[in-house]
């Protein structure tokens, strides 16, 4: 872009200038003023603007301007994203009508995501006045596959941070008698799930990679016992908290089958945790040694 094109003052500019301002208080003063109008940022700005290629403008707190989302946040401080609903170029007085406005936070999107889709669409889609205006099989399909959405992505959050987080049913587990059967199906769906992840740790082998043809070093396994003994002890942590029981308490109410298969697995995470924990408190003795054999280029054989 050219200089005039920079330079000159636009009314669409002051518009984002003034929304950053709003939504970083803390930092709104002559500064923040003086960092938004440097060269740099106002093209960035325009080019949002004008070009209807240019869907994203992100803000965050280090007020580096960028037209595309990190792949990873920062910890610290929010991000201000702007979004243009559709390929346009736009004008002051379609900004409102054509751009949204977020606030996002948190170590990824994805847990953002989370908490959104928990505090926000949750609830909009649970009001039974919305319901009211679409039927009772549209309300029954549409919450399904929202409970679904939730469930895959607390499971993809924990799947980042390495760990296996059991999700929630998103359901209030008082007054089961009303609308009973929907909510006890919902917590039968969540044992499934749960079941499901439990196994595939329980099923985790340290043998694995020998088993695949290749030759691990020995500190491949005390990294492997390291993992599953930190997974298994999350996983009996969940366990034991008050959510989950009371999704237990109300299925063992309703007398439903699914409780005894999963008291049983509970019994097999409860004795797998125990041995991989033992497994590395005794192989971290040998931890130092193994990492030298590793690091040994030169071994004489006799």
């Amino acid at each position: 872009m050219s200089d005039d094109f920079v330079e000159r003052k636009d009314p669409r500019v002051d518009y984002l200038k003034n929304r950053i301002s709003f939504g970083f208080p803390k930092l709104a003063g002559p500064k923040l003023d003086r960092t938004l109008s440097t060269d740099e940022i106002k093209e960035i700005m325009l080019q949002f603007c004008e070009d209807e290629n240019c869907r994203c403008l992100v803000v965050p707190e280090s007020m580096k301007i960028d037209t595309f989302i990190p792949s990873k946040l920062s910890n610290k401080g929010k991000v201000l994203l702007f979004i243009k609903l559709r390929p346009i170029v736009l004008k002051l007085e379609t900004i409102p009508d054509n751009v949204i406005t977020m606030e996002m936070s948190g170590p990824s999107p994805f847990e953002h995501l989370e908490l959104l889709a928990n505090e926000i669409f949750l609830p909009i889609l649970s009001n039974p006045s919305n319901q009211m205006k679409w039927g009772e099989v549209p309300t029954r399909e549409i919450m399904d596959k929202f409970h679904n959405f939730l469930s895959s992505t607390t499971i993809l959050c924990g799947q980042i941070k390495g760990e296996t987080r059991l999700p929630m049913p998103p359901i209030d587990l008082t007054g089961l008698n009303n609308n009973g059967k929907n909510k006890i199906s919902l917590l039968e769906g969540a044992i499934i799930t749960w079941t499901k992840q439990i196994r595939s740790v329980l099923k985790q082998d340290p043998e694995t990679q020998l088993k695949a043809g290749l030759h691990p070093t020995p500190d491949v396994e005390i990294e492997f016992w390291r993992n599953k003994a930190a997974n298994l002890n999350s996983i009996f942590d969940q366990l034991q908290g008050q959510r989950i029981r009371r999704v237990l308490r109300a299925l063992d109410q309703s007398k439903s089958t699914y409780c005894t298969t999963f008291a049983r697995l509970c019994k097999e995470v409860f004795i797998a945790r125990i041995e991989a924990n033992d497994n590395t408190k005794y192989l971290r003795t040998l931890e130092e040694w193994f990492l030298r054999l590793v690091k040994t280029k030169n071994i004489i054989y006799s």
